[in-house]
């Protein structure tokens, strides 16, 4: 094993296929302490990887960006390509033959080929290094965490015994697919979604309760400061277009200092050119109620997003794994999904009723007015409070590290609310 992560209990992989799978590493890590390894980069990629990689991510990246435009064609093609089959379908294995292709062709390799023969346990985010670590029959223990509510049969092995994979998955209706996938309950864990520790604190959530009772008065209009809203681009930094509505339409109230907006870009220099200019264009590049967050450094930019999380009283985003965030008290203010998986996370916080769908974004500020008058907003950010889970990253380090989970327990267990 390379020497920086030789030591360690166990080893988080992750890639970058959108911020989802690197943000629920990094979150985990924070409390655990453990090492990320991007999969997807030096030194753990050779030729192969690399052409796998940078392919998987232009496609997603362009495909994401192309629900924007009318015509959609790489769009359409890639959201057909990741469609979750329903029950009475059977799902495809083309995805999972794809994956056992890739590792005879060497993909993977460079990583598992470092590891020392104490076989560290791997918590793996994103499936590809999962699945390759099955068909390589790596004997160290094995864990895959699940980013979404719902997912595609590749998640799976070819054949769903085979391996030691214990998964993790943020909500019952994810274990529920996993079976329907042949998954064995035994090998099953509802941990929840791992969320930030600078934003929940210790395992008692005494920093997350104190930060909700700040935010209940900000949206109760029992406070005097602005109202904040934030606006996280996503990894492949899709509808930059709306964020120029919703700036145009909003403009007044940032100058004036009612209303504040974040924009997060991660590390992504195409979101962040656009929301600069934007910005500049609007006048507001000096507007200290308008803020943009932006770091080269990915991880150091999601430490920054985290941060600012405890100033905002809502979030305007896609259905992404951004979904699980609203357990903060956070309201959702939804954006059409892109991708089946996101779909089915809009479905999850629309059932649980703390979130809306985005208004028409002329519509949008009376909205805003209407629904804080009416506790609308205040309902969205209780109920997210109330009913989502919370300690997923502790969950997930115990499990891991083999102390158990605090309420769950292998097959179906209640989800995890506090």
């Amino acid at each position: 094993m390379s020497e920086d992560l030789t030591g360690n209990k166990y080893i988080i992989t992750s890639a970058l296929m959108g911020f989802g799978h690197l943000r629920a590493a990094h979150n985990v890590s924070s409390v655990s302490g453990a090492p990320v390894v991007r999969v997807d980069r030096k030194p753990f990629v050779n030729v192969v990887d690399e052409f796998v990689w940078n392919g998987a991510q232009r496609i997603h990246t362009y495909a994401s960006r192309d629900a924007e435009s009318k015509n959609r064609l790489l769009y359409d093609w890639f959201e057909g390509l990741m469609t979750i089959q329903e029950d009475h379908k059977p799902p495809s294995l083309a995805g999972s033959r794809f994956v056992h292709f890739l590792k005879d062709l060497g993909v993977g390799g460079r990583f598992f080929n470092s590891l020392n023969r104490d076989y560290p346990a791997l918590l793996h985010t994103f499936y590809l290094q999962a699945m390759i670590s099955v068909y390589r029959r790596y004997p160290g223990r094995n864990y895959l965490l699940l980013c979404d509510t719902d997912f595609h049969r590749v998640w799976v092995p070819i054949s769903p015994n085979e391996g030691n994979i214990v998964y993790m998955v943020p909500v019952p209706k994810s274990a529920d697919r996993l079976i329907s996938y042949g998954v064995p309950p035994d090998r099953i864990h509802i941990t929840g979604f791992p969320l930030p520790s600078v934003n929940t604190g210790p395992r008692d959530l005494g920093t997350l309760i104190s930060d909700f009772e700040i935010r209940k008065r900000r949206l109760k209009r029992d406070s005097t400061v602005p109202l904040t809203i934030m606006f996280p681009f996503s990894g492949a930094g899709a509808y930059s277009n709306v964020l120029a509505e919703l700036v145009k339409t909003l403009l007044d109230h940032l100058r004036d200092g009612n209303l504040r907006l974040i924009v997060s870009c991660g590390d992504n220099e195409h979101a962040l050119r656009n929301a600069e200019n934007l910005f500049v264009n609007y006048g507001l590049d000096e507007c200290e109620f308008a803020e943009i967050i932006f770091e080269k450094n990915l991880f150091d930019s999601f430490d920054k997003f985290n941060f600012a999380l405890k100033s905002v009283d809502m979030i305007i985003t896609k259905p992404s794994e951004m979904v699980f965030y609203a357990a903060l008290g956070i309201p959702m203010v939804f954006l059409p999904p892109i991708g089946d998986h996101e779909a089915r996370n809009r479905e999850y916080l629309i059932d649980n009723k703390c979130a809306v769908d985005m208004a028409t974004i002329r519509d949008f500020p009376g909205w805003l007015n209407e629904s804080r008058k009416t506790g609308q907003l205040l309902e969205l950010a209780e109920m997210g409070f109330q009913n989502l889970p919370k300690t997923g990253s502790f969950e997930i380090d115990q499990l891991v590290r083999g102390a158990g989970v605090g309420e769950g327990k292998p097959g179906i267990p209640e989800p995890l609310k506090m």
